[in-house]
């Protein structure tokens, strides 16, 4: 397998999100290595956890990917969003048209 380099570029609308909900993880999978961002629900709430990227990969961009399409994700499933990371609140905090999906009351 190749190794990645920082300006290596891929094409993310190719990789899939994988929900785990046995293991409560959204997970991308890229260049052989796992990026998994933790997650628990509890009815029409999702709460989101800690994001992590293996070190080989984070220069890709992968974080903000993993965020848009976790995003997009509870969009679709029609879900209130609740941040308990510090990096998931800075996402929101630097992305604000993606704070239309917090819990009334819940702010970044």
């Amino acid at each position: 397998m190749a190794k990645t380099t920082p300006t290596e570029t891929l094409d993310f609308s190719t990789i899939h999100l994988e929900d785990e909900p046995d293991s409560r993880q959204f997970v991308l999978r890229i260049n052989g290595h796992r990026a998994r961002l933790e997650y628990d629900r509890d009815g029409d709430r999702i709460f989101l956890g800690t994001l992590d990227v293996p070190r080989p990969i984070q220069s890709l961009g992968v974080a903000d990917v993993m965020m848009e399409k976790t995003l997009n994700w509870v969009e679709e499933n029609s879900l209130k969003l609740i941040p308990t990371h510090p990096t998931i609140k800075g996402y929101l905090r630097k992305h604000t048209a993606w704070q239309r999906l917090l819990l009334k009351g819940v702010q970044v």
